[in-house]
């Protein structure tokens, strides 16, 4: 799981629905919702949709598979905006 870039020929979407998320990451909807409202985790509307951007969620599987003991809010605040193109982590803006 090294290429978290979907290949858009292959079908693949650049946003996952929160149901998707929740079954790759083992979660319940609602727990992702949760997160999403707090604002820990990244998310934009379409409508009434929620989505999630894939490579955050395949990102966070990836840590949660290499074995090491992962917390999800933690990983969307440090590890996920320093992996974006042209995004600043928090602790850089002060």
């Amino acid at each position: 799981m090294s290429d978290q870039s979907p290949d858009p020929a292959a079908g693949a979407s650049l946003l996952v629905e929160v149901s998707e998320a929740a079954r790759l990451l083992g979660l319940s909807k609602m727990t992702i919702y949760r997160r999403i409202r707090s604002g820990d985790w990244p998310s934009g509307r379409c409508g009434r949709k929620h989505l999630l951007p894939r490579a955050f969620v395949m990102g966070l599987v990836a840590e949660i598979a290499s074995g090491r003991q992962v917390n999800a809010d933690q990983y969307a605040a440090t590890a996920w905006p320093a992996k974006v193109p042209g995004s600043v982590a928090p602790e850089a803006v002060a």
